[in-house]
């Protein structure tokens, strides 16, 4: 594949276990545990250095909308796991339009396992999107990630609620992305993986 031409999402169907034809993610190309170092959002570091090995997408949807046409750019980052983009899905957004979003993000992440990506399932949503969001997660799945806040760590119980109903798993492989010491607390309480935001890491490293 020459890696300048433009992909086109909507010329490759991959197998679907729901009625939406949401792409179903493969079981064998997930993170197995921990979380793979350095992690960064993406857009934060110049991609050509080739030095990120997992990206996520908890920033703004213009720095990543993007990807849809072009997923390959996280191929040639040289990246090898990364967290589903995380297009946002509010509260008053309509089903229809939400969905699409939906398709999207697992279309991309299901390109991404078929050229040896590992993948962390999105779980960050509004509520109205909780379960329409599994669309294409099979069974048995275990890497989850989300993003914490600090004055909603009931919403951190909910994602580890859908983690482990999904995985079969108490304690099951999850990722929280900032939220600060409540969420931090959370995670050391029920055994996730807790990381702290991006900016505020740069600057206690004295990076900033």
């Amino acid at each position: 594949m020459a890696f300048n031409d433009i992909i086109t999402p909507e010329d490759r169907l991959f197998p679907s276990d729901n009625e939406y034809e949401i792409p179903t993610l493969r079981l064998d190309r997930q993170p197995s545990s921990g979380l793979l170092l350095p992690f960064a959002p993406w857009g934060a570091n110049s991609r050509r250095k080739g030095n990120i090995a997992t990206y996520h997408f908890y920033v703004d949807d213009y720095r990543f909308n993007n990807i849809w046409l072009h997923p390959e750019k996280l191929l040639c980052c040289g990246c090898r796991e990364v967290v589903e983009p995380n297009f946002t899905l509010h509260l008053n957004m309509p089903v229809a339009y939400g969905l699409q979003l939906l398709y999207k993000k697992r279309w991309i992440a299901r390109w991404l396992q078929e050229y040896g990506i590992r993948v962390w399932v999105d779980l960050k949503v509004s509520e109205k999107y909780r379960e329409l969001n599994l669309l294409g997660v099979p069974d048995g799945y275990n890497a989850f990630a989300t993003r914490g806040y600090a004055d909603n760590i009931s919403g951190l119980g909910r994602d580890l609620e859908i983690a482990r109903r999904v995985s079969g798993c108490d304690a099951p492989n999850m990722l929280v992305y900032g939220g600060g010491k409540g969420a931090k607390e959370f995670c050391a309480k029920h055994g996730l993986i807790y990381s702290e935001q991006f900016m505020i890491a740069k600057r206690e490293e004295g990076l900033l």
